[in-house]
């Protein structure tokens, strides 16, 4: 059994936000998959970003927020989960004054099957 830490001591300064690499532990070199825990302070956002090699989906815990994925822009808010295709550009805003947005963020290669859009 493998248990981690999620406490907001966990994180670390990463993609314009606080994020926390929650599987694999040792960094996202050891697999081709991973999950991680971010927060991104009020009125902050994501860095814009996209990955060539791994899909995403990005599961709103807390909070809510604007995702920008190419050229679509959608309110989103927790609990809801957004699907990331491998290649599109992507960044997350907080859209509130006073409350964190929490998220978690899992990543997979393509070549572990087609996405059920």
């Amino acid at each position: 059994m493998l248990i981690r830490d999620m406490s907001d001591s966990r994180l670390t300064d990463a993609y314009g936000i606080r994020y926390q690499q929650v599987y694999p532990h040792g960094g996202e070199d050891l697999a081709d998959w991973g999950l991680g825990r971010a927060v991104i302070p009020p009125g902050g956002e994501t860095e814009p970003h996209d990955h060539h090699e791994e899909h995403e989906a990005f599961v709103i815990v807390s909070g809510s927020g604007v995702m920008v994925i190419d050229d679509e822009t959608r309110p989103v808010a927790a609990p809801s989960a957004v699907l990331i295709p491998n290649g599109s550009r992507h960044q997350l805003r907080n859209a509130s004054a006073t409350e964190p947005l929490v998220f978690l963020s899992l990543y997979w290669p393509p070549a572990m099957g087609p996405l059920d859009l």
